[in-house]
């Protein structure tokens, strides 16, 4: 199992790791929250980008290297 970090964002910050999503995997919208899986991200590797419609957004970053 990968070990996550999950990573508090601001708007600027979602929207340029957005901007760098080639291969966008899953994209789910519920209760005024948009989560999108991606794979293989050229900074971040595997990640999870969360945002709000009141603001927040987050990021959760699997790292491949801790794998069991």
């Amino acid at each position: 199992m990968k070990t996550a970090k999950i990573t508090p964002l601001t708007t600027q910050q979602y929207a340029k790791i957005s901007e760098d999503i080639y291969n966008e995997t899953e994209r789910v919208i519920h209760a005024g929250m948009l989560a999108a899986k991606c794979v293989q991200h050229p900074e971040y590797g595997d990640i999870i980008l969360i945002s709000s419609n009141q603001g927040g957004c987050l990021m959760i970053h699997f790292d491949p290297k801790n794998l069991r």
